[in-house]
């Protein structure tokens, strides 16, 4: 399959302002993968390959943030918020045994999602969970939703439906 357009990725853009506006002087890790690396791996590659070498096989959290007191485990979520709520518990469990973490292996793990909308379910969730929900709404979050909102109305169908019949005719299918 050929792709034609560069994704968007809001939820990206989203932890990063986030990250940024709130935690600007702190050591952050985007995409960071969690988890231990087998031994067998390391024992053959060293450290350094055998974390490269094996980060397909792990888990990623949006962020990483550590300050002087602790390792907070991010999760933004604009929509599907049950699946941060879902991942951050082991997250948080994996940060210690992560080789990227090694050094920060005794400060306490703190999970947070960050979400635009106030919770509802999901903070009966978050406190079982022991998880911080942070309500963060920048002002370019409201593009995002009516990208959302005009995703199904008849201009953007048909506007899809042609981009699809001009790549159709470059051979693009």
């Amino acid at each position: 399959m050929v792709h034609t357009k560069v994704r968007e990725n809001w939820e990206q853009k989203y932890v990063s302002d986030y990250v940024l506006e709130f935690y600007p002087a702190d050591i952050v890790k985007y995409r960071c993968p969690l988890g231990s690396v087998p031994g067998m791996w390391v024992k053959e590659m060293g450290m350094g390959r055998a974390v490269r070498a094996y980060r397909p096989y792990r888990p990623e959290c949006d962020a990483a943030i550590i300050t002087a007191d602790e390792v907070i485990v991010l999760e933004g979520k604009i929509m599907k918020v049950l699946d941060g709520l879902a991942k951050l518990p082991i997250y948080r469990m994996l940060i210690p045994e992560s080789p990227e973490f090694f050094e920060y292996r005794n400060l306490p793990v703190k999970a947070v999602l960050v979400t635009p909308k106030e919770p509802q379910w999901e903070k009966r969730v978050a406190k079982e969970f022991n998880i911080e929900v942070v309500v963060y709404q920048p002002d370019w979050l409201k593009e995002y939703y009516e990208k959302q909102e005009s995703y199904w109305t008849a201009e953007e169908r048909l506007r899809r439906e042609k981009r699809r019949g001009v790549l159709e005719g470059l051979g693009y299918t």
